[in-house]
């Protein structure tokens, strides 16, 4: 196959996406039919055969044909022809249960105030939790799947607007009204240990330990002097003792 035929092959396999079907790679277009050129390159990457598209062979494509089949502006795209475009339609009968996800980390904010719209102007739910799981994974990875229950969406008067037959549309989810995973315990902290105490100076027995406190209060000072006073007085007795035992030899 030539490069003019995989370009005229590849731009019928687009205009199939863009102008007729695009639900069936899990993209909405906006009111002016126009979608992120970022998912639909997504949404390409995930069906096979088309996997090695790029923004350059579209922007290639827009030079090999006269009458491309699309427009670009500004990081979107949109078909030409946009007659047989899917409308959003008010939607009176939905589905019972109806899937959505959320960011991991915007999961735990969710579960407390309830859904709203994440890059669209609207909260995307669907029927097809797989299809759910498909437009979760695109902004997260580790997507949270979450659970509708429209009869509680009903009582809170929650309006859906249905596109296609794939996707239901609603400006906010209450908190209440979905169930998800429980939120993973988070480990008690455990306690942080208190100052370390400084251990008391050990001294031998008979020893004597100068410390600051003494210092500070002159204590050791008057412990020496009394020391000194004492070892005097006992010397002088001593040497009186001497001199009596001496005195009678001396006579």
């Amino acid at each position: 196959m030539t490069p003019q035929q995989k370009a005229r092959q590849f731009s019928k396999f687009l205009s199939n996406i863009l102008e007729r079907h695009p639900e069936e790679f899990g993209l909405i277009p906006d009111e002016s039919g126009f979608i992120k050129i970022r998912d639909l390159l997504q949404a390409l990457h995930e069906t096979d055969g088309w996997r090695h598209i790029r923004e350059s062979n579209l922007n290639e494509l827009m030079l090999l044909e006269n009458n491309p089949p699309f427009e670009m502006s500004g990081g979107l795209i949109r078909a030409a022809e946009r007659e047989r475009l899917p409308k959003k339609t008010p939607c009176r009968e939905v589905p019972k249960i109806l899937y959505t996800c959320v960011r991991k980390k915007a999961y735990p904010h969710v579960l407390e105030k309830g859904v709203s719209p994440a890059g669209y102007t609207h909260v995307i739910c669907t029927p097809d939790d797989e299809m759910a799981k498909r437009l979760g994974q695109r902004k997260d990875r580790h997507a949270v799947l979450l659970t509708i229950h429209t009869a509680k969406t009903a009582e809170k008067g929650v309006a859906f607007h249905k596109f296609a037959d794939t996707f239901y549309m609603a400006e906010h989810i209450p908190a209440d009204t979905f169930t998800g995973p429980p939120l993973p315990k988070i480990p008690e902290k455990e306690k942080s240990p208190g100052p370390a105490k400084t251990p008391k100076p050990q001294t031998e027995s008979g020893a004597f330990f100068v410390t600051p406190e003494m210092i500070e209060s002159g204590a050791h000072k008057k412990s020496k002097g009394k020391k000194k006073k004492l070892d005097w007085k006992q010397d002088r007795k001593h040497s009186r003792k001497k001199e009596k035992k001496s005195w009678p030899d001396a006579f």
